[in-house]
């Protein structure tokens, strides 16, 4: 049990509460009113016997413990630099992140929340709050939290433009305006709706043209030329090969040898492309060449992709397997505005079902 000691110096009184924390340790802390001594000291006692104590001197930092936290996960890669450039830039550089983890209060969080949308976009910033969120539920678990202030945090609606796809037209531009090496990786990703870093460690050996598939097993990270697993189990996936796709790859190999480990699309230097090097210098000179926006990126041909498959009657749970996504939500969310004649077809399930569809005699109605 706790005490409450009763201190008079140089004619100011002060109450000093004790108490041994769950590992025993003695601790204190002093208080100007003997209520707020009792109140605390009650506290602390409830908190000890629920299994939910707090050390109130503990000085951690909300970064320091996001740092420690983040160093724990079994991140990716790629996803560990990510979430490290969050908590350098939007953490560490901000008034939040040298406050005491335990003394951060839902308006500061709040606060945080609206300067941070000032410089990020909605969708990030509900990524930077979500990562926040999860650091904080793990400083709950570690006991250097009582409860979590990241909570009720208003943002930013998050509006999703819709997607204007590239047409075959504008494809077939860009690969034209593309030098001889690179032409067939434009036709390559439009025609398979890979992701760069899949496009980049594509070899040989995934390529079955006598089946006519391709095997998506292996993707190249920014900033690497290392192989690696895509970003998620659904990414690992099997594309049919059309034709023109084959064609490209056959005429490209003819003339551009892989290398030797397999991989397809080369510099000439033989060696793979960095994301940088190929996506903003080559492609990105090549939009420029095709006289294309200049928003232009090398993932609007996978845009292409989905939108030919749903303009061609593909489902949206194959589009989304095509495209490697966990889900087909995401699918409709995205592309659903490019289904053609829904309103139609929506129509015509109706008539069908109530046996009024073209062609079928209907009765002439009620007769006075």
């Amino acid at each position: 049990m706790g005490s409450i000691e009763r201190r008079v110096r140089d004619g100011k009184v002060t109450y000093l509460a004790r108490w041994r924390d769950d590992a025993r340790r003695q601790r204190k802390r002093s208080f100007t009113r003997k209520a707020d001594a009792d109140r605390f000291l009650a506290q602390v006692e409830a908190d000890i016997v629920r299994g939910q104590y707090v050390d109130p001197s503990d000085k951690t930092t909300v970064v320091e413990y996001a740092r420690r936290w983040a160093a724990g996960r079994a991140h990716r890669p790629t996803t560990a630099r990510r979430v490290s450039s969050l908590i350098e830039t939007h953490i560490a550089a901000t008034p939040l992140g040298s406050r005491r983890l335990a003394a951060v209060v839902p308006s500061e969080v709040q606060a945080w929340a609206a300067d941070r949308a000032r410089v990020l976009s909605p969708s990030t910033l509900r990524n930077l709050v979500g990562l926040l969120r999860s650091v904080y539920a793990a400083a709950v678990l570690d006991r250097l939290v009582g409860r979590t202030p990241v909570v009720r945090v208003s943002l930013p609606s998050a509006h999703r433009e819709r997607v204007v796809p590239l047409t075959v037209d504008q494809v077939r531009a860009l690969a034209d305006a593309m030098p001889d090496r690179n032409r067939a990786m434009v036709v390559t990703q439009a025609g398979l709706g890979l992701r760069l870093g899949e496009l980049l460690a594509l070899r040989v050996e995934d390529v079955d043209f006598a089946s006519r598939l391709v095997r998506i097993e292996w993707q190249f990270a920014p900033q690497s030329k290392v192989r690696t697993e895509p970003k998620t189990p659904r990414s690992r996936r099997t594309v049919p090969l059309p034709q023109v796709v084959a064609d490209a790859l056959r005429a490209h190999g003819k003339v551009f040898p892989p290398a030797d480990d397999g991989t397809i699309f080369t510099t000439r230097f033989a060696g793979p492309y960095r994301h940088d090097y190929y996506g903003s210098l080559i492609f990105g000179a090549a939009v420029r060449k095709a006289c294309l926006p200049e928003s232009i990126t090398t993932h609007d041909l996978r845009h292409h992709y989905a939108s030919v498959l749903l303009m061609q009657g593909e489902s949206v749970i194959t589009v989304a397997e095509r495209l490697g996504h966990e889900n087909a939500t995401l699918v409709l969310s995205t592309y659903g505005h490019l289904m053609p004649d829904s309103e139609e077809r929506t129509r015509r399930a109706v008539d069908e079902a109530w046996g009024c569809a073209p062609g079928v005699p209907q009765s002439e109605g009620p007769t006075s």
